[in-house]
């Protein structure tokens, strides 16, 4: 029998953030069709609060405001009030969060917004406290006022609201100018990431800052183009301070979601799959560049959290751990200096606390962050030679550490399986393969993909969340169809396997169908038709996660290229294009379609076809060559394909051979070792 003394109708809902307030006294709803009925039958105003299950202030506004009894008696009087997890309705957040922006100047989360019946913006803000303090006005007496206003002169109310729906409506297309794309376009953008670059700590902005992995990359293909040194310094700074920096989990492996200082020291503690998939994706490309020993760790020990804490027994990744545990935001991750002096064996202990900035004062608060960022590095003593035995010792310590960590209170697991973040990781598990051919993570990217297959997408039909198998929900938007269809070309590249590449196929001729603009050239988030939204907005900025509109567009380009349809890449020119003015100054907000851009641009395209039983010595050959625009594409000869251009690449029984092609022609194939070697250095 439960002791909880109130449960609201959030107790039947799947969502994780949506059960922590399932005992709230608020009379919450979901978002539904009852829900927006009952404000317009009762003509009251929504209350809509959107957040995400490990959002600390999100947890801090529910204890204060939610949880208090007198608050909740008042908005359960005169409001209907809806609880989104916006993980499962990023659509809804994202005009709101415009809306917040427009009357704020900025945004967050929790996300706390009044519309009128007809679901308009009235009024809005991120966190308020109970009671008003410091200049933030309360959150009782936002409450009191806007049904005071309500009540008094219901027309301003509504003629603001119908103001605000106005501005949503204003389209950014309408102030770009169409423009052809060039290297000129792209040096632009380079001096744009120069100009907010942070000499000292790496990233692109004071703090609060955040990883900006897709600009990384970007700026990691430029320097391949054009031998860029700041390019690549930016890149490789940034990705080391991340590193060594208490934003990475120097213990448990995985990136936390952002530093709260410019250093990187100090975290907001939640974990995100987003943010590790990505960060994963870069570090493979600078790991195979560089060679870097510290790139290495980093990834295997991302690896190893996300298999040891993230993958349900099915094969999907789970969303994220909260940031906070016993109530309190790092519990779970921070240290006192007693703890470790008790820990570590005495006579390694100086050496401990010397490499992860250990000191009886703390470095947060009076803990301890452990990081290694407090020392300047020499990287290139990072060689395998010189780091073995210390490798050695610091596993060990890691080891003590993750078992004493293990009797402590965990964060919540958010176990929501999301599509788009899935396919995310699942690109990135394959790109790194391609670098160590590892069976552990062939073994990761054939589960998730075929999670993935079986249970997002039904009778052609792409949905958004899943927890773990057990059924979908929320038909698929732009950004699912896309990358979800980019990264089944990776699986198609690291298995030949017809299925993976038909379904990309599929996929995005559904996406072009639901969500492409052509009038625009671009793509909407939502599909048409949509009937409980304000509006259909598009998702044209890269900032955690890509835009929809960046996905779609690297989507179409990747089924273009590898499935040779020339439509689709004149498609993708055209959409490039359509941004091309404002690409150069505004490169911080296009990481990821700046990647594709580069490779449409570049002349160093081609592809590297390893056909036959045996292509793991030709893979450890191209796995230490850098070549973000070629496709590599391991060919399986046991059955006939479906793409002529694969075809033509299979070979007899037992050979292993190597084809180097470009603009349609194709070498002799290469069937020796040394002989390839030879071939991939004439390729910068």
């Amino acid at each position: 029998m439960s002791n909880n003394k109130h449960t609201n109708r959030l107790i039947n809902e799947s969502s994780l953030y949506l059960k922590q307030h399932a005992h709230n006294p608020v009379n919450w709803y979901a978002w539904s069709d009852e829900a927006l009925e009952r404000s317009r039958n009762e003509n009251k105003l929504i209350f809509l609060s959107i957040g995400y299950s490990s959002c600390h202030w999100c947890h801090v506004m529910e204890r204060e405001s939610f949880e208090d009894e007198s608050i909740a008696r008042y908005l359960n009087e005169h409001f209907v009030c809806i609880k989104i997890d916006r993980e499962e309705r990023p659509d809804i957040d994202a005009i709101y969060m415009e809306a917040v922006q427009m009357m704020t100047g900025q945004g967050g989360w929790p996300l706390n917004v009044w519309l009128t019946p007809n679901l308009e913006p009235v009024y809005g803000g991120t966190y308020f406290p109970p009671e008003s303090v410091h200049q933030r006005p309360g959150f009782m007496h936002v409450l009191m006022r806007l049904v005071q206003l309500n009540l008094e002169d219901p027309s301003a109310v509504i003629k603001r609201a119908q103001e605000l729906k106005e501005a949503l409506k204003q389209d950014l297309f309408d102030h770009i100018q169409q423009q052809t794309v060039s290297l000129a376009t792209l040096k632009s953008a380079v001096k744009t990431c120069a100009k907010y670059f942070d000499e000292s700590h790496g990233g692109f902005s004071p703090a609060p800052k955040f990883p900006s992995a897709m600009n990384i990359e970007f700026l990691m293909r430029y320097h391949h183009v054009v031998d860029d040194e700041p390019s690549f310094h930016m890149a490789l700074h940034s990705l080391r301070k991340m590193c060594l920096g208490g934003l990475f989990d120097q213990v448990g492996g995985g990136f936390h979601r952002y530093s709260t200082d410019a250093k990187w020291l100090v975290p907001h503690f939640e974990k995100m799959l987003y943010d590790n998939a990505l960060l994963l994706s870069a570090l493979s490309d600078a790991y195979q560049i560089t060679q870097e020993i510290i790139f290495k760790e980093v990834i295997n020990d991302t690896i190893s959290f996300l298999k040891r804490e993230m993958v349900s027994p099915s094969g999907g990744f789970y969303s994220a751990l909260d940031a906070d545990s016993q109530g309190e935001e790092g519990t779970f991750y921070i240290w006192t200096y007693e703890e470790l002096e008790q820990l570590i064996p005495s006579e390694e202990f100086p050496t401990f606390a010397a490499y992860y900035g250990v000191h009886p004062n703390g470095n947060w608060e009076g803990s301890i962050i452990l990081n290694r960022s407090h020392t300047s590095v020499d990287f290139s003593m990072f060689s395998q030679t010189n780091h073995d035995d210390f490798f050695e010792l610091s596993e060990k310590w890691k080891k003590i550490l993750l078992d004493a960590r293990a009797h402590r209170e965990r964060p919540a697991l958010d176990t929501k399986i999301i599509a788009s973040w899935n396919a995310m990781m699942l690109k990135a598990l394959c790109k790194h393969w391609f670098v160590t051919q590892r069976d552990d993570i062939y073994g990761l990217i054939m589960e998730n993909a075929h999670y993935l297959l079986k249970n997002h997408i039904i009778d052609d039909e792409l949905y958004r969340i899943s927890f773990d198998g057990d059924y979908a929900k929320i038909p698929g938007f732009c950004d699912d169809y896309a990358l979800v269809s980019e990264a089944f070309c990776y699986v198609f590249q690291v298995t030949g396997e017809d299925r993976w590449l038909k379904t990309a196929i599929s996929l995005s001729e559904r996406m072009n169908t639901l969500f492409y603009d052509h009038k625009r050239s671009a793509f909407d988030y939502t599909r048409e038709g949509e009937q409980d939204i304000l509006l259909r907005k598009k998702d044209m900025f890269d900032n955690a996660t890509p835009g929809a509109n960046s996905a779609a567009i690297t989507a179409l380009y990747r089924v273009g290229r590898i499935a040779d349809k020339p439509a689709l890449i004149d498609q993708v020119q055209t959409c490039i294009e359509a941004l091309g003015g404002i690409l150069g100054d505004h490169s911080l907000s296009f990481g990821y379609l700046l990647q594709t851009t580069v490779e449409f641009l570049s002349h160093q395209k081609g592809e590297i076809v390893l056909s036959g039983p045996k292509p793991e010595p030709f893979l450890e050959i191209t796995a230490l060559k850098y070549l973000p625009f070629h496709i590599i594409l391991c060919v399986d000869n046991a059955e006939e394909s479906a793409f002529q251009t694969i075809n033509s690449k299979r070979v007899a029984s037992g050979e292993t051979k190597v084809f180097l092609c470009s603009n349609f022609t194709c070498e002799k194939p290469v069937t020796q070792t040394n002989e390839l070697i030879t071939k991939l250095k004439l390729l910068l």
